[in-house]
């Protein structure tokens, strides 16, 4: 189980990362190019899709329809907040 709630932490790593390393305004000359701000997106994207994939698995498994329903809802919000760290970094 805990191994679950690690994953849903790897992007709010990974999004501040990408973020701050690509503002010119805190890197200077060290910023990211367009190609590292597209390949990191997409790393990032794959990593999130890949945590929704075992979280679905994981409550697949349970055979409860309360935890599929409390599981939607909080994927809902997770990819919610997720997408509003990407549109505050854009």
């Amino acid at each position: 189980f805990f191994h679950i709630l690690l994953i849903f932490q790897l992007p709010f790593a990974l999004i501040p990362v990408l973020t701050f390393t690509s503002l010119p305004s805190v890197m200077n000359d060290f910023a990211n190019g367009l190609f590292w701000k597209i390949g990191g997106g997409c790393v990032i994207l794959l990593v999130c899709c890949i945590n929704m994939y075992f979280v679905v698995a994981y409550v697949m498994a349970l055979n409860h329809l309360a935890l599929y329903i409390g599981a939607a809802i909080l994927s809902v919000v997770y990819l919610s907040f997720v997408a509003y760290l990407v549109r505050l970094g854009l």
